[in-house]
């Protein structure tokens, strides 16, 4: 099947490769402009973007994919069939008409339809979720479905080893379903059901919220988890949480001796044995991987022997902006 591939970030770069792993190679890919990104702000390719150029697929950049240019490039190259995966713009009327839109959403719709749905599924503590191949009409991800699979989430996974997982299953997906078209079974499926929307990351979702439990507060971190990163500040340091554990809730493991005096004491640090623990409304989340402003991603053993001596007795509030301002998908963001 004749085919073009739209995205941007990351994860439509895995998806991108796993498709031409597959034998599913585009004919064209279509991604956004370059970008400022990094300490840096140099602009720089999207990750699809540059996925297609290390496998030799022609990119079409651009900051409107319904423009009549591209819509020219579609027609011109015989295009039946244009698969999206975070591209990061609307489709319109006009090349919804002009061609078969497939969308790879990292969800099992109609929850969490929107921008964001492995963030908000990790940070709202699912315990399973899926992807949907759905065809794109003009209601934003609510198009009829024509296939589904799920997948149960643990307490390990953040949104980095679940985007990765989801790729894969994305490429799949899309190639079951180019099979079905090409002999004629494909089936679509009406979604039915109430939606959760995925809104996209804000700076005010990244203050690290120990005001919850234990592990609420752990599903914050790996839904932030490894590019965006939970915002935390004590004694003047700032820095950012990358891994946790929760314990002493219902289903969890009891605090290790000496951190449970922190538990229900919310923002209240312990130092036991060189492992840092914070309280939180309930139970303890014991903080395993941080990255200090302006350095590297450390153990928190590490971070104990570089900063313990400046920590504070608590977490202090964090200076995000009171406002919703969007994050871009950026380790340095």
């Amino acid at each position: 099947m004749n085919f073009a591939f739209a995205g941007t970030p990351e994860f439509a770069a895995w998806v991108l490769r796993d498709l031409v792993s597959l034998g599913r190679r585009p004919s064209l890919v279509v991604s956004q402009p370059d970008r400022p990104r990094g300490r840096g702000r140099k602009a720089s390719p999207p990750p699809a973007a540059a996925e297609a150029e290390g496998l030799g697929i022609e990119c079409l950049q651009t900051d409107d994919i319904n423009s009549a240019r591209v819509l020219d490039h579609l027609r011109s190259r015989g295009l039946s069939t244009l698969v999206i995966a975070a591209f990061g713009q609307i489709l319109r009327k006009p090349l919804l008409d002009s061609v078969l839109c497939l969308n790879i959403h990292a969800s099992l719709l109609p929850a969490y339809r929107g921008a964001a749905p492995i963030e908000r599924v990790l940070a709202a503590g699912e315990a399973c979720s899926g992807v949907s191949i759905m065809r794109v009409t003009e209601g934003l991800d609510q198009g009829p479905w024509a296939w589904q699979k799920s997948v149960t989430l643990g307490l390990h996974d953040d949104a980095g080893a679940v985007g990765r997982i989801f790729a894969m299953m994305g490429a799949v997906g899309v190639d079951q379903v180019m099979r079905g078209l090409g002999d004629g079974t494909v089936k679509w499926t009406a979604q039915e059901g109430m939606s959760v929307y995925a809104e996209k990351l804000c700076a005010v979702d990244c203050a690290l919220n120990v005001a919850v439990g234990a592990k609420a507060a752990h599903d914050q971190v790996r839904s932030l988890s490894p590019h965006v990163g939970a915002r935390a500040a004590s004694g003047g340091v700032g820095f950012k949480v990358w891994r946790t554990w929760p314990f002493g809730e219902a289903d969890l493991d009891s605090a290790p001796g000496g951190a449970e005096r922190v538990a229900g004491s919310a923002g209240s640090l312990a130092v036991v044995q060189n492992r840092l623990f914070v309280g939180c409304a309930r139970g303890v989340l014991e903080i395993l991987a941080v990255q200090p402003a302006g350095k590297g991603r450390m153990t928190a053993a590490a971070f104990l022997r570089g900063y313990g001596g400046r920590l504070g007795a608590r977490l202090e509030s964090n200076d995000l902006p009171s406002e919703c301002r969007s994050l871009e998908e950026d380790p340095h963001s």
